[in-house]
């Protein structure tokens, strides 16, 4: 075994016994409930960063289905006009119905 090894060794064994010696501390139930509430706290905000992420997705889907919908009314629309693409622009800035 190292020289440095052994030290650490020593340094442990000094430790436990050290902390073997000391009594416990005296908690109050006043000290226990309020570091409980502390954890439920801060563990009900982790909870809420942690719903953000599922918000975006829901909200992505939403925004990609709704996107798909309007694309496919152009698509059907721009069929029924018998245009290219284009005319979609054309007819929208002309007549004022569809404004």
């Amino acid at each position: 075994m190292r020289p440095s090894e052994e030290r650490i060794e020593r340094l442990e064994r000094a430790l436990k016994r050290a902390h073997n010696l000391e009594d416990p501390p005296e908690l109050s139930s006043n000290w226990v409930y309020s570091v409980m509430c502390d954890v439920r706290r801060q563990a009900r905000a982790a909870r809420v960063t942690t719903e953000i992420p599922w918000l975006v997705w829901r909200a992505a889907t939403v925004v990609v289905f709704l996107s798909m919908v309007v694309v496919g009314s152009v698509m059907v629309w721009n069929v029924e006009l018998d245009g290219p693409f284009a005319s979609f622009f054309n007819e929208a800035t002309v007549d004022p119905i569809l404004l």
